[in-house]
């Protein structure tokens, strides 16, 4: 968590927000007494002691908050490295010389063939959202930052703690970011290579397009996907995403959309309780 390249005026904000870390938790660990004065039963006494170690707890958490930012950075940024060889040019335009070379003029070549040529078009035309993930990385993780001493302050209420899960909810996300990019531009461009198009797989051929379409949306949408995923909530992304796909393919107006979309949306109900979307 390499922190120099910042403007001065933003470390500024940040020591300005550090600063006033001690007075907000001071603050916050008043409110909090004088709220449950007024909530706790005639003759009993306010619980202080509970306050003051989520205080406690959260000067703690802004002590550690470099080492804990450095730690996950370090974890996904080396699990990212491996992932990301799967992606390297040179590894791409080797296994696309080698199928080409094991094409015939079968009809499942002729599949292979016009499957090979969308998924690695899109793989290198969408190879630049990996500069806007970065971006939106160093935009996000910034902001993380700035704002850390106001959000960890936030714990020492209960009604207020969401904010500091919130903290490191996002950290780990938007750590998350460039693994899953480098996952799905992985699938995205070696998927073409995979005998999907065999006549004893029976997967229709415009399902292998569509599914090639839909590596190529999400690639696009990275953050999208990472925040599903860890909420549990990818099943209606991946709806969401193939209603929007199926709109665009066949050109339709919004009313056909929907009406092709309706299936995917229903098959909702058969997972109903083993994931849903955080609010």
């Amino acid at each position: 968590m390499d922190m120099t390249w910042l403007a001065s005026e933003a470390k500024q904000i940040h020591a300005i927000f550090a600063s006033l870390f001690y007075s907000i938790i001071l603050s916050l660990l008043l409110l909090g007494v004088v709220i449950n004065y007024f909530r706790m039963p005639l003759g009993q006494v306010p619980e202080f002691l509970s306050l003051v170690g989520r205080a406690t707890i959260a000067a703690f958490l802004l002590v550690a908050l470099p080492e804990i930012m450095n730690t996950i950075a370090d974890i996904t940024d080396a699990v990212a490295r491996e992932v990301g060889q799967l992606t390297n040019f040179k590894l791409v335009l080797g296994r696309l010389g080698d199928k080409i070379e094991t094409l015939t003029w079968s009809w499942v070549s002729v599949k292979d063939s016009v499957l090979l040529l969308i998924s690695n078009l899109t793989f290198f035309l969408l190879y630049i959202s990996v500069y806007m993930a970065d971006t939106l990385f160093l935009f996000t993780w910034t902001l993380l930052y700035i704002f850390s001493p106001l959000l960890i302050a936030a714990f020492v209420l209960p009604s207020t703690a969401h904010a500091t899960k919130g903290l490191f909810q996002s950290l780990i996300e938007v750590s998350c970011w460039k693994v899953t990019w480098s996952v799905l531009a992985a699938l995205l461009w070696s998927f073409a290579l995979s005998e999907i198009n065999r006549p004893e797989y029976d997967v229709d051929f415009l399902t292998a397009i569509l599914l090639n379409v839909l590596l190529a949306f999400s690639v696009v949408v990275t953050p999208l996907v990472v925040g599903k995923l860890l909420r549990g909530g990818l099943h209606s992304g991946a709806a969401a995403l193939g209603g929007v796909i199926l709109g665009a393919v066949a050109m339709t107006p919004p009313g056909i959309t929907g009406l092709a979309a309706t299936p995917i949306r229903s098959a909702k109900g058969f997972v109903k309780g083993l994931a849903s979307d955080e609010k």
